[in-house]
């Protein structure tokens, strides 16, 4: 965490320090040298100081670097550092090698000192900003002869040419100035680690929240590619793994462990198995692939099989990403659904980034650190991609969880719609059957036709959701009627609507005012024993709302808890519940259902008042 400020911190100072920027040639003078391959490590450096005719120039090697071979190297000042310089510190600025001694004079002969990356304490430190470059300290006393300093060194991360060996000396510490290409480092870092940062504890706590596998597998991706990517630059490998060749190979082996995490997540973000077969297939396949390539690298390192580590590393990566850009491709012209672009366009992203950064690397860019840059801007569009595929797919599971909520109350709707008390069934056709048989077929030929249109309205209404405000109050008007002969007029009704509705042009939800009128009718107005029982149902416009209300003269609502209902082994109804929920669905704020309690001076119940609150 203190590296990560630091480096922030570097990048601000660089950016407003820009215009300050240095050469590198104003402050650095090259050193010519020359060098012996050999393979034989029991030579000394007093073996190699005897062979001056085995130098050859750096020109003359064509052959790029083996892990087998050892590179003498022998710089010559002559004529570089001018005698006024001889009390000065100089800095030598030389290719980071793997491993490497400086050879200086000293009182008792000829030291060494370790310079290496993977040697233990090395006096050579790395430039910071830069992946391939190291400095170390001398002065004119250290020349071998006056004249030469002598280095070994052994490549063995990855095979070079010699011509990107470069050796320069200056006064100037190589840290205390800054290259344009040190502040675009800093930019491309501090911004991938900014996103990647964010999009981790994004979906870190996403998962924490919802259990979902997709939001693990990414996190973990995301956790591992953000490793891979900065863990070098800011030194996470070095604090883990010290100086040693294996945080070179274990930097490696978390690209294929971000594959592996990325394949994973795509099984479970797209429900490979069920929807997309062949991508389920292919996403396995490249999972065997990367598992087989970490396992690959474990047993190369085991046996110190260098050369097949630098292949497997170079060649994989390369085919990986090849694989991944020619399979999204191939499957844009099969599937056509919005998830699949999503998936598609970020991996291809991925994919051009990684390919891009191989194969636009500059040839002194042996381990494709300088050109990291192109997957980094591929990885940064990529995880913005998905962090936009995220919260859309979250969008579609809330819109398809809501149209299953959706469909179970209207199923469980038109189930309360479909439904009329038997007792009222039975009732009013025992009604009517009275009639007949008393030969008042006129009477009997009226409630019959009312009885069967309620029902036929009854059973369309549950197929619509909305019908015109009119038809709603004639099957209340038909029900009403029913129920007046079924309890032998023992009440009576009266339905008014505002003049200034349109009954024709607005539409209310089927059946939504029956089982209040039929509370009204049950537990208010039948049990009544004494006074008129009146029940009144208006319809008024108001606040951009159809209030209906009904109001009846009954008991109220406390004395009819204190009764015994007329239908003693009737269920308690969830219809005023459902109808509740259906207004709520309709955009009613709050308070949908309002009920008001009425009393005399005398605090008797003078019935009860339910207001119904309905957009237009």
């Amino acid at each position: 965490m203190l590296r990560l400020t630091r480096n922030l911190s570097i990048l601000l100072v660089c950016w407003l320090w820009h215009p300050c920027f240095a050469q590198e040639a104003t402050f650095e003078k090259e050193v010519s040298f020359k060098m012996i391959k050999t393979s034989d490590t029991s030579l000394t450096v007093k073996d190699i100081l005897n062979q001056t005719e085995e130098f050859k120039l750096p020109r003359q090697f064509e052959q790029k670097t083996d892990p087998k071979d050892i590179y003498w190297i022998r710089l010559d000042f002559e004529n570089s550092i001018a005698s006024k310089e001889s009390d000065a510190i100089f800095y030598l600025k030389n290719n980071t090698f793997d491993y490497g001694a400086f050879y200086h004079k000293s009182k008792s002969g000829i030291a060494k000192k370790p310079i290496g990356q993977f040697d233990k304490d090395p006096i050579a430190k790395r430039i910071r900003g830069s992946n391939y470059y190291s400095y170390l300290e001398f002065n004119t006393q250290d020349l071998i002869n006056d004249r030469y300093l002598m280095l070994k060194v052994q490549r063995i991360t990855f095979k070079e040419d010699i011509s990107n060996w470069h050796f320069n000396y200056s006064t100037l510490s190589p840290d205390k100035y800054g290259t344009p290409n040190d502040f675009h480092q800093q930019i491309f870092y501090g911004v991938f680690a900014g996103i990647c940062l964010i999009i981790w504890f994004s979906t870190t706590s996403m998962y924490l929240f919802q259990q979902k596998r997709e939001l693990l597998y990414y996190s973990t991706y995301l956790l591992l590619l953000f490793i891979y990517l900065t863990g070098r630059y800011f030194g996470f490998f070095q604090f883990v793994l010290n100086d040693s060749p294996l945080q070179h190979w274990a930097s490696q082996g978390f690209i294929f462990s971000s594959n592996i995490a990325y394949g994973y997540f795509l099984i479970a973000y797209l429900n490979t198995k069920k929807d997309y077969l062949i991508i389920h297939y292919a996403c396995l396949a490249a999972i065997v692939v990367n598992i087989a390539i970490i396992i690959l690298m474990g047993i190369f390192y085991s046996l110190n099989y260098i050369d097949g580590l630098t292949f497997l590393v170079g060649h994989s990566q390369k085919t990986l990403n090849l694989y991944g850009l020619l399979a999204c491709m191939f499957l844009f012209l099969i599937y056509r659904d919005t998830l699949m672009y999503i998936v598609l366009s970020a991996t291809m992203v991925l994919c051009l980034g990684g390919l891009a950064r191989y194969y636009l690397a500059a040839p002194n860019d042996g381990l494709y650190m300088n050109s990291l840059p192109y997957l980094i801007i591929g990885c940064s569009i990529e995880v913005i991609i998905f962090a936009f595929g995220l919260n859309y797919k979250a969008y579609l599971e809330f819109r398809e969880n809501y149209r299953l909520r959706e469909e179970v109350l209207i199923n469980k709707i038109k189930a309360l719609r479909a439904q009329i008390n038997p007792h009222f069934i039975f009732n009013a056709l025992g009604s009517i059957q009275h009639l007949i048989l008393d030969k008042k077929n006129t009477s009997a030929l009226k409630y019959l036709t009312k009885f069967s249109r309620l029902m036929r309205n009854v059973l369309e209404s549950s197929i619509v959701a909305n019908i015109p405000l009119d038809e709603e109050i004639e099957m209340l008007k038909d029900y009403l009627e029913l129920e007046s002969l079924r309890f032998n007029n023992s009440f009576t009704y009266n339905i008014q609507v505002d003049e200034n509705l349109d009954e024709t042009e607005i539409e209310v939800p089927s059946m939504v005012l029956q089982p209040f009128v039929e509370n009204a009718l049950i537990h208010g107005l039948l049990p009544k024993k004494e006074g008129p029982k009146e029940l009144v149902i208006q319809f008024k416009a108001k606040e951009q709302q159809l209030w209906c209300i009904v109001d009846d003269s009954g008991v109220g609502r406390q004395s009819a808890k204190n009764k015994t209902h007329i239908y003693p082994k009737e269920k308690k109804s969830r219809g005023l519940e459902v109808t509740k929920q259906r207004l709520e669905s309709l955009g009613v704020a709050q308070n949908p259902i309002q009920i008001i309690d009425k009393f005399d001076e005398d605090n008797r119940p003078l019935g009860t008042t339910v207001i119904i609150k309905i957009p237009i």
